[in-house]
């Protein structure tokens, strides 16, 4: 017997069932529906000269589906949480990545156990690999031969490339996390007129400059309901961009050990803190760095010693923001600090938001983003601005940007 174990937020067990009698169109089907444990098994009967093949597949879902493991309340997040637990002890080749996954791992909210016997055949195959498609899953797998991409049990994403192992290896170099709205946002009939407004507001926005408007899209949160960054949050987490966009730039190591020291910065992320301490940096690690300056942009503009920010269809102007936080000593730079106002703040927030949505919806579609905005821009712009406004209380290098 082969076997491994899918994971998805989606719950579509009914996706299943006609993902099987879609690729084994000649089996025979046994399903058993009850409630969250679920089962189908599907046989294929041998010949004279082969013998019969078995696919069983057991389903188990949440008690309490959600976007997040806040707390145990049913087997399927008892095991979640262990497995949380076991990937944290992990060492990472990728730490961007194993935070991801550790978020997607959390979103889980069913658990799908794939068994073929005698092994996983070229039909099996078909039906695993568009199951794990469909349902945006992670699978944990042994090796065996479809799983050959460590020596050890390890964890798989959707196009069964390795996301992590117990060595830290890493092979992917992106990995999305998914969650459906319904787990999260504001009943529709509790939004306030603030809310409202700047909905209206940024749709206006969009339409004005051609970007493709999601008017189902929900409110961003009331300025009552957000609890900003501090001052000292900002300030300290602009200084660590600093150094880890000129570290991906290329300044040489000297020269930010004494930024350091002369602006006492102190504040670098786990990840960041692997950048800064890098001899060298891959290709991956290079870009991860260097697109900082995106991000220290907003943060500069939240704290009011740059103007609005421009509309994002280009990259900032590198030499001007470093210049304003460089130049100045850090005793300087902290009085020139006049932090924007929160509903400056949430305008920018919704507005980037809509945005990115119309960025991932052409990505997904494989075509040119209307408006001629930057996806990469407006990517960094909201994970920013995600983190200013305390998104679901998330550390710098956990910060997700959902559409």
């Amino acid at each position: 017997m082969e076997n491994c174990t899918l994971y998805s937020h989606k719950l579509e067990f009914e996706k299943i069932v006609e993902l099987l009698k879609k690729h084994l169109p000649k089996a025979h089907i046994d399903l058993n529906d009850q409630e969250e444990n679920k089962s189908i098994t599907a046989i294929l009967k041998g010949g004279f000269f082969s013998k019969s093949k078995s696919l069983k597949i057991n389903y188990h879902q949440r008690k309490n589906p959600s976007y997040t493991l806040d707390k145990v309340t049913c087997s399927l997040t008892q095991n979640l949480d262990g497995m949380v637990n076991y990937i944290q002890a992990f060492p990472a080749d990728n730490e961007a990545i194993k935070n991801k996954f550790l978020h997607k791992v959390k979103s889980a909210n069913c658990e799908i156990s794939f068994m073929a016997e005698p092994d996983i055949t070229n039909e099996f195959e078909v039906v695993l690999r568009e199951m794990a498609q469909e349902l945006d899953a992670f699978i944990f797998a042994q090796p065996n031969t479809l799983f050959t991409k460590s020596s050890g049990q390890y964890f798989a994403d959707k196009n069964l490339g390795l996301i992590i192992d117990s060595t830290g290896a890493c092979e992917i170099q992106e990995l999305e996390v998914n969650v459906d709205a319904k787990y999260h946002d504001q009943p529709a009939e509790s939004y306030t007129k603030e809310q409202i407004e700047r909905k209206e507001k940024s749709a206006s926005f969009l339409e004005n400059k051609g970007i493709k408007v999601n008017k189902n899209l929900p409110c961003s949160p009331t300025s009552t309901d957000t609890i900003l960054r501090t001052k000292k949050e900002l300030i300290d987490r602009a200084y660590a961009l600093l150094v880890i966009a000129a570290k991906g730039e290329g300044v040489e190591q000297e020269h930010l050990i004494k930024t350091v020291e002369d602006k006492q910065i102190d504040s670098f992320s786990p990840y960041e803190t692997f950048i800064y301490d890098a001899a060298t940096l891959s290709d991956q690690e290079r870009a991860y760095a260097t697109w900082r300056y995106e991000s220290l942009y907003v943060v500069l503009w939240a704290l009011g010693v740059t103007e609005e920010l421009k509309y994002p269809d280009e990259i900032c102007d590198v030499s001007a923001i470093v210049s304003v936080i460089f130049q100045p000593s850090r005793a300087e730079f902290e009085k020139l600090v006049q932090p924007k106002h929160i509903l400056q703040i949430l305008d920018e927030l919704d507005k980037t938001y809509r945005m990115n949505w119309a960025c991932v919806a052409a990505r997904i579609k494989d075509i040119e983003v209307s408006g001629g905005i930057n996806p990469s821009v407006v990517y960094e712009r909201h994970y920013a601005l995600n983190w200013l406004t305390n998104h679901q209380n998330q550390d710098w290098d956990a910060v997700q940007t959902s559409t």
